[in-house]
Parts: C-alpha cells; sequence; structure tokens
C-alpha cells in the first residue's frame, strides 16, 4: 500500500492521456514511401488555416522529374488538397484531384451554423485559400467561389483504393477501375470519416448517429449527446434550440479539451435547464428508447429518441495499412531488426569495455552480441535493398554513414584489444567508447541546432556539447592525465594527488558533472576521501535540489547530463516513439526502487568504512554491500543505464532510461515536487491537437494540462523544450510559479518564425 501512496504523491494527479495514431511523415511531410506525402489533418493539427498552408509547403518537397506522368496526384479536395492543387497549378506543374465525394465534403458535413475559428490568429498563411472567423455556411461559400474563380483539375467519385509502386513511379487505382500514373502522390483525404466507436451493446441502432448535420431534425426528441470536446458542446448549443431534452455524458470531470466560449455557453445552458451535463461517466447500453449510462455513484437509465456520439475521428488506418504507409509507432520487421542490433551493439560496448575490469564471461558475451549486430546489420541492409522504400537525402546518407563508422571502430578497437593486446593510441575501449559518445553528441547536437531554431535549443545544446567534451572527455581522459604527469597538479603526496585523484585515478574527475547515485562511485568508495565525501553529499544533497527548486529537473537532466545529452541529440530524431500506454506509466516509478537500493548500499558501505574503527562489527555492512554492488552494476549501470537506455534509441526514444530507471531522476522527481518550474499554457489557444504529448519523450500528456490551463508540474519534465517549440498555437511557456507569481523565462523557447 504505501508504495502506491507515494507513488501517488509524485506522480501528484498528473493526466494520463494517450497519443492519437497518424501516419509516420517527416518535416517534409513525406511518409516511409518515397514520394508519398500527407498533408491536412492528418499531420495531427486540426486547423483549417494549417492545413491550407501544408498545401503550399507540400511543393517544396515534391521532386521535379521529367517524364509523361503526372507530377503528383493529389488524394481529396479538402482545403488542404484544393490548396495543394492551386498552388501546382501557379507552378505549372501536371497535377490530378481524386475526390471520392464533392470537393469540401468535410465541411459540407458540419452541423448547419458551425461556428469556424481562423486559428492560429496571428499566422498568415501563403495559400490561395484565406480561412476567416465565421460559419459553416459562409466558410462553404467562400471556398466555392474560390474554386469557380479559380478552377482545378479535378475527378469527383473517384475513390482511391490502391497505391502501387512500380519502375518509374505510382500507380493509383480507384474503385471506378480507374487507373493513374504519376511522379509523386500526396494524400489530403482527412479524417473525418472515421468516427471513433463506443464499442458498447446497441451502438448500431438506427437512432446512433456520429455526425450532427440538422439540428432541425432534434425538434421534440429527448438527445443524448456523448463526449466532451468542442464537436459535442458545438451540437448541444445547437439543438438547444429544437430538441425537448438534452444531455451530455462525458466521462471526464470538466470540459479541459473544449475551447472557453462553448464551454461557457454550455454551462450557461445548463443554469437555464435546456441542458443537462452528467461528468465522469459512460454509456454502458443503448436501445432504441433508452441508453443505461453507468456514472460514479450508481448506473442510471435515461430517455434517448437520438444518440449522438461525438468522441473523435480516426485516420484512415485501413487505407494506410493497405497501401504499406507506416502509422507513428507501428512496429515493422525492419524496426524490431533494428532493435536487435542496436541492443546487441550495446551489449558489446558496455560489456566490452568492461570486460577489462570484470570476470571473463563479460568478454565472451561482447563477443556473441557483436556476432549478432553485424548479423543484425547485413539482414537490416537486406530488407532495405529488397524493399526500396527508404528515400535517401543527404543527412540520411550521413547518418547511416556515421553510424556505420562506430560501429566499425568500436569493433576493431574492441577486438584488437581483446584478442591481440594491441590498443589504439594506447588506450582501452573504454577511452574509445567515451570519445565517440562524446563525437556523436557533438555531430548530432550541431544537427539539432540547425534543424531546431529556438534561442533555448541553441544554448542547451551547447551546453550539452560543451560538458561532455570537456569535462566528461577531455578533462579525466587527456588533461588530467597530462598534467599529471607533466608535474602540475603537484606532488605524489600533495592535496590534488591524495584527496581529489589518489593514487592518479582521474577518472573521478566524472563524479564532478555525474552525481550520485547516477555515478554510485561518487560515495560508494571504499577509499573515500574526505573532499568527495563532501562534495558528493553537497553536489547530489545540496547544489541539485537547488538547481531543481528553481528551475526544474530539467536544469540537470537537460543540460548537464551526460545521459540527457544523448538523448536531446541523437535521440531527437525519435522523440515521438516513446509509449504513453498504461503500461508505460506503471513503470514510470521503477527507478525509485533502484533509487532505494543505491541508498541502503551506499548507507552500509559509508557506515563499514568509517564506522569499523569504532565499531569493528561494523565492516559486516560493507560486506554486505559489496556482495550485492557487482550484481547493482551489471543490471543497473550496465545492463539498464547501457544495454536497455541505449538500445532503445531509435525504437522507444532516447529517454527511456531517464524516465523508468535512473535513480539520479528519481532522487530529482522528490526535489521537483517542490520545484517552482512550470509550463505554462494559454488554455484558450490551445486546440487539443497532441502534438505537444506526442513529442514529449518522457511520455508526459502535456496536452492534459494545456487544455486545461493547468500550469505543467509533472516531476517528469526535462525541459526539452519540444512541447513549446513544437506547438502551433503557442500555447506553452515556460516560467516559474512563487506562490500566486508568475515569471516567464526570458530566453525563448519557441521556434524562430
Amino acid at each position: 500500500m504505501w508504495p502506491q501512496v507515494y507513488f501517488n504523491w509524485l506522480r501528484n494527479f498528473s493526466p494520463t492521456g494517450s497519443v492519437e495514431i497518424y501516419p509516420e511523415i517527416s518535416d517534409s511531410f513525406e511518409t516511409n514511401l518515397p514520394n508519398v506525402f500527407v498533408i491536412g489533418d492528418l499531420t495531427g493539427v486540426p486547423l483549417l488555416k494549417m492545413a491550407a498552408e501544408s498545401g503550399v509547403q507540400v511543393w517544396k518537397h515534391i521532386p521535379e522529374i521529367s517524364n509523361n506522368r503526372l507530377d503528383a496526384v493529389i488524394i481529396g479536395s479538402g482545403p488542404a488538397g484544393v490548396s495543394c492543387a492551386m498552388e501546382a497549378k501557379r507552378l505549372g506543374k501536371k497535377y490530378l484531384v481524386l475526390e471520392s465525394n464533392l470537393p469540401f465534403q468535410t465541411i459540407q458535413s458540419y452541423p448547419k451554423k458551425k461556428p469556424i475559428f481562423a486559428e492560429p490568429k496571428e499566422f498568415q498563411s501563403n495559400s490561395s485559400i484565406k480561412i476567416l472567423d465565421t460559419v459553416k455556411e459562409d466558410l462553404l461559400k467562400d471556398l466555392n467561389q474560390i474554386l469557380k474563380q479559380n478552377p482545378i483539375n479535378l475527378e469527383t467519385n473517384q475513390r482511391v483504393i490502391s497505391i502501387r509502386k512500380d519502375h518509374a513511379g505510382y500507380v493509383l487505382e480507384t474503385e471506378t477501375g480507374s487507373t493513374y500514373q504519376t511522379n509523386s502522390v500526396v494524400i489530403a483525404m482527412g479524417k473525418s470519416g472515421d468516427p471513433k466507436k463506443l464499442g458498447i451493446k446497441g451502438e448500431n441502432e438506427s437512432n446512433v448517429s456520429y455526425r450532427l448535420i440538422d439540428p432541425k431534425e432534434t425538434s421534440g426528441s429527448s438527445v443524448i449527446i456523448v463526449g466532451g470536446g468542442d464537436t459535442a458542446l458545438e451540437s448541444a448549443i445547437l439543438c438547444s434550440e429544437y430538441a425537448k431534452e438534452i444531455t451530455i455524458i462525458h466521462r471526464g470531470g470538466d470540459f479541459n479539451k473544449a475551447k472557453s466560449e462553448n464551454k461557457n455557453l454550455v454551462l450557461t445552458l445548463e443554469s437555464e435547464g435546456k441542458v443537462k451535463i452528467i461528468f465522469e461517466s459512460e454509456l454502458q447500453e443503448i436501445t432504441p428508447s433508452f441508453v443505461f449510462v453507468k456514472t460514479k455513484q450508481s448506473a442510471i437509465k435515461i430517455k434517448a429518441d437520438l444518440i449522438y456520439v461525438m468522441i473523435g475521428t480516426l485516420p484512415p488506418i485501413g487505407f494506410f495499412e493497405r497501401v504499406g504507409i507506416k502509422l507513428q509507432n507501428q512496429k515493422n520487421i525492419m524496426d524490431w531488426v533494428g532493435l536487435t542490433g542496436l541492443v546487441s551493439f550495446a551489449m558489446t560496448a558496455y560489456f566490452g569495455k568492461a570486460s577489462f575490469y570484470g570476470p571473463i564471461w563479460f568478454s565472451l558475451l561482447a563477443s556473441f552480441s557483436a556476432f549478432i549486430s553485424a548479423v543484425s546489420l547485413i539482414t537490416y541492409a537486406i530488407i532495405v535493398w529488397k524493399k526500396r522504400e527508404t528515400k535517401f537525402d543527404h543527412w540520411k546518407i550521413f547518418k547511416f554513414s556515421y553510424f556505420l563508422f562506430v560501429f566499425f571502430y568500436f569493433l576493431t578497437v574492441y577486438f584488437s584489444s581483446s584478442y591481440q593486446g594491441y590498443h589504439l593510441l594506447g588506450k582501452y575501449p573504454s577511452f574509445h567508447y567515451t570519445f565517440l559518445y562524446s563525437l556523436t553528441i557533438l555531430v548530432f547536437g550541431i544537427r539539432r541546432m540547425i534543424v531546431r531554431k529556438t534561442d533555448y535549443i541553441f544554448y542547451q545544446t551547447l551546453s550539452l556539447i560543451g560538458i561532455q567534451v570537456f569535462f566528461l572527455f577531455l578533462l579525466p581522459e587527456l588533461i588530467l592525465p597530462a598534467l599529471g604527469e607533466l608535474g602540475y597538479l603537484g606532488s605524489q603526496d600533495g592535496y590534488i594527488r591524495t584527496e581529489i585523484f589518489p593514487s592518479d585515478a582521474y577518472w573521478k574527475a566524472y563524479g564532478f558533472i555525474l552525481a550520485w547515485p547516477l555515478s554510485m562511485g561518487v560515495l560508494y568508495d571504499g577509499g573515500i576521501t574526505k573532499f568527495w565525501l563532501v562534495y558528493g553529499i553537497s553536489f547530489s544533497f545540496v547544489f541539485i535540489p537547488f538547481l531543481v527548486y528553481r528551475y526544474g529537473k530539467g536544469a540537470y537532466c537537460g543540460w548537464i547530463c551526460s545521459c540527457g545529452g544523448l538523448a536531446e541529440t541523437l535521440g531527437d530524431e525519435y522523440r515521438q516513439k516513446m509509449p504513453h500506454s498504461k503500461t508505460a506509466y506503471r513503470f514510470e516509478h521503477s527507478g525509485q526502487y533502484i533509487l532505494f537500493l543505491a541508498a541502503i548500499l551506499t548507507f552500509l558501505k559509508l557506515v563499514g568504512v568509517f564506522g569499523k574503527f569504532y565499531i569493528p562489527s561494523f565492516i559486516l555492512g560493507e560486506m554486505v554491500a559489496d556482495s550485492v554492488k557487482w550484481i547493482y552494476d551489471i543490471v543497473v549501470d550496465i545492463g539498464l543505464a547501457g544495454v536497455v537506455g541505449v538500445g532503445c534509441y531509435f525504437f522507444y526514444s532516447g529517454r527511456v532510461w531517464c524516465r523508468m530507471f535512473c535513480p539520479l531522476a528519481s532522487l530529482m522527481h522528490i526535489y521537483a515536487r517542490f520545484s517552482q518550474f512550470r509550463i505554462f499554457s494559454d488554455k484558450k489557444k490551445c486546440i487539443s491537437c497532441n502534438i505537444c504529448t506526442k513529442n514529449c519523450h518522457q511520455g508526459i500528456d502535456v496536452m492534459g494540462y494545456a487544455s486545461r490551463g493547468i500550469p505543467m508540474d509533472s516531476v517528469q519534465c526535462v525541459r526539452c523544450s519540444a512541447c513549446v517549440s513544437l506547438c502551433p498555437t503557442d500555447v506553452l511557456q515556460f516560467g516559474k510559479l512563487n506562490g500566486n507569481q508568475v515569471t516567464f523565462d526570458l530566453l525563448d523557447a519557441k521556434m524562430r518564425k
């Protein structure tokens, strides 16, 4: 019971929402299929203005290929598709739009008088389609007028059922049997045709609808509306003029995802007796005349003539799977082969560099893992070659070349040291691993600063590169040994070489940055000196608590730590892969058990080291600690931090170790409960697009905070700034909360315009 109470205190009622499934696309809108692009709603941004803009921007990435084929076939004629067609016409491209119904059919299906919000207000689109604050009917009138004045190549009633790759490009087939040859494909079909289902008995009754067309149809009826978002509330508002009675069934405790205007209107209607709201409730069964609802207190029966299920829509997953477009976090054979290869390489690296100080089986395991990694690499290359679905740009070519360089460099170093006794540059593999680790942070850090254009990311990445390269590589591995040999660190019995680096243990310099218990050796040391005892305690229990109190856990995890350095640079492209499932949330506090074990071992060690001179039996504490510590080193330092943490980079994002297992992060979770740091949100701007949550590689449901307008205080936050910089409506901002006083950070984390 007590651990759960403690974990609940740490979590502090943090939201735990899931992430919607969309196609996996690059920054250039491209899917895993070369020259097949996705724009509009299916990018995850449900804004008409942004959808229209994506139709313009995608042409910057569609290649120019000279042949008799179409330059692009555009699937869908909503704002995104029509905008894309108009831009193609302006550029003189050969294109065709295929529409399964009629132009702007999704907007046509909106309820009558549905309000249209032109968000974000300050955004100026380059599209020929201009979206303004209005209502459905006026918007349709404007859009059709634009289409009339600027006709495009459009074929209606042509539902695409297949996209097949051939020798030159793609062949599209429709339900009518028509085929079209094209160099590129732009999918702009939206997602409104696939409503989310409740999965309950009676869901297919004739009185159940997933879309409100005409509110007048509810005249004199008892209406049930399921949902708590804008669509549900707008439907209730529109029907309130006609329906006999309206009941909103919502599983949440508040309309946190709805716009404040809609929320206030519905609450006003409730106070006037026109709408009844049942929060924290779920529909259990539907009959032709009634619905059964489960509430927190009991199950109730409500009269229902019409039921409108307004809980959102899903992307056309079946279509994407059929044509071979990969969905976000969908795992295929290449992912599993890649995971096997990276995990086995991580085993080679971590057990290999430790084999010179550990048992013989470390070396055997490292060598066997190297073989598995090589086989996985060859298998991966064969799959890529056979499928030929990966489009290689300059960055991908460089990235894969770099990975091959790291792979062969370390394997060469390891095998030559282990089996031939030749140490490159006179250094063991641990030196070369640290060199490669630092080089990787440098290379991918430069890339991050170029791609993520914010002042915050620029200075954060510089900090991570500087600390890793200087303090965690050059200083302990090259500078200090050189200074020692030259005599600049004093005599053998001087303070520096007895208290700070006893017996020339320059590796202890890592402890200046890597605090206990991330680096257990800072305090867990049989020959610990007064310097390291004072420094270690001060660093972990004075400096870091102050840092976290003022700036949040991310001040260390996101700006200083080497684990965070690799995660924010190498892992930058893969942050969307972090799972947001219930299982992942349950694993979040695993590090608390590791922290507890680390604390017990360190306490027993220090009691034995200092207490045995006063009470000889205290040496038993040190003996017990040492008998367990070697297991801790293998399981935690090598297994979880190294093999699992690094091995999962391209599969589950680079923060698996930081989020789930790191004992120092777990210690800072305690400190963070008292921190002033917050991520503030402007609820009025939030469109509940889920981009912030999707890009959080700590698995935080950022949207759960933002949509409620609650300052985010999750102990998991590492200040990576992805949620702030990638928000399409500039909802989020870093700051501090001191009592009731809010202070925003001066360093801008938002993307430069």
